[in-house]
């Protein structure tokens, strides 16, 4: 979520009427003043950025701006593996730096819209095939049972700043369907992001206590989290929820490179204006090693149905969905696909590269990998 330097939230936030200030509304104000200085200095950052590790997209010699991705894994069938038992949740989650490398799968559909909208039954398959590809196992139902207990609350963390490109609801639901299939009961899941108002913008129904899948923002606040940039809250619902499913969407981002899985748990927190400076690095990064962000994330599924390369209320048509333990693995194969929209669009991409140096930082904090050789990437393409 692109959220202004300046943004703040209320300390008790109340479900839709009330709030100060929406955070669409920054986007108008906050960043309106940095605006023609952005666009000016896209083709050609200069950040005085030192990476801390090899980028998986290097610039390449055709200009200042332009990006060469690194070569991928040609794409694979979705493997089937004869319905052996899930290993141990720590073992099926398991990636760099505890393993060799991290996977990330891309799925791809082409007939996924349907009438201009997702269609259910389509993503169902997506996420399936995903997950299957991911774990290198066919019973994608007993995955969800071990990554995930009957009696435990599980959070899915959208992302519904701009309410033209937010996490798209279709994803959200079948992940909700999902966990329901491995035997939650649906009043334990809850999708939420920090404000009713987003969700409900977004195209989320609200359900704050009636029986079903719950839905809503922020109720309150909770613990400090400490960080070099400054302090902030968790929201309850992090800290309450026994698991988290992150589902943010790709989008580039002025004030931090990218806004995907990391950068989506500025929405987790009651001050994310504080954390802005310095191309929100290295508090991304730090926000992301809290354990309970940390520790209570089981799976990120990255909603790529659309994406956006430029203007956050026109995203483009991507047909994919992302999927990882890894974050950090992720974000960088969701920013190559945002480097090569833009590169087909004719716009820089050199501020998403060096822009995102919160991805070198997570690397270091251990949070997972961006190095192009930690990162075994499956493509799938299933229509």
């Amino acid at each position: 979520m692109g959220d202004s330097p300046a943004e703040t939230r209320p300390a008790a936030p109340e479900p839709t009427a009330g709030r100060p200030l929406s955070r669409r509304r920054f986007i108008q104000t906050g960043l309106a003043a940095l605006g023609a200085w952005l666009v000016g200095c896209r083709g050609t950052p200069s950040l005085g950025i030192t990476p801390s590790a090899t980028p998986t997209l290097q610039p390449a010699a055709d200009g200042p701006g332009a990006a060469t991705p690194a070569p991928v894994a040609a794409p694979v069938d979705t493997p089937v593996t004869g319905g052996e038992p899930a290993p141990d949740r720590a073992a099926l989650m398991a990636h760099w730096p505890t393993t060799p490398s991290s996977r990330v799968v891309l799925v791809r559909h082409g007939g996924v819209w349907m009438a201009g909208e997702p269609d259910p039954a389509v993503v169902l398959q997506m996420l399936d095939a995903g997950l299957a590809a991911l774990t290198d196992l066919a019973d994608t139902l007993s995955i969800w049972r071990t990554l995930f207990d009957p009696d435990e609350t599980v959070l899915l963390k959208v992302n519904c700043f701009s309410s033209g490109g937010p996490t798209q609801p279709a994803v959200a639901y079948a992940v909700a369907q999902r966990l329901q299939d491995a035997g939650l009961r649906p009043e334990r899941v809850l999708i939420f992001d920090w404000s009713d108002d987003d969700l409900a913008a977004a195209g989320y129904a609200l359900n704050d206590g009636s029986p079903g899948v719950q839905c809503h923002g922020s109720r309150g606040i909770g613990s400090p989290v400490r960080l070099s940039q400054g302090q902030v809250h968790l929201y309850t619902e992090l800290e309450t929820c026994d698991a988290i499913v992150n589902l943010p969407t790709p989008k580039q981002h002025e004030m931090a490179g990218i806004s995907v899985a990391l950068k989506n748990h500025y929405g987790s927190i009651d001050d994310p204006g504080a954390l802005h400076s310095d191309w929100c690095d290295p508090a991304i990064a730090e926000l992301n090693a809290h354990p309970v962000l940390r520790d209570k994330t089981r799976l990120i599924v990255g909603a790529a149905l659309r994406i956006t390369t430029d203007d956050w209320e026109n995203p483009q048509r991507e047909d994919a969905l992302l999927l990882s333990f890894d974050p950090v693995a992720l974000d960088t194969v969701s920013r190559d696909l945002l480097v090569r929209r833009r590169q087909e669009l004719g716009l820089g991409t050199g501020y998403l590269i060096e822009g995102a140096r919160h991805l070198h930082t997570a690397q270091e904090l251990g949070l997972g990998a961006t190095d192009s050789g930690l990162i075994d990437l499956r493509e799938l393409t299933l229509g």
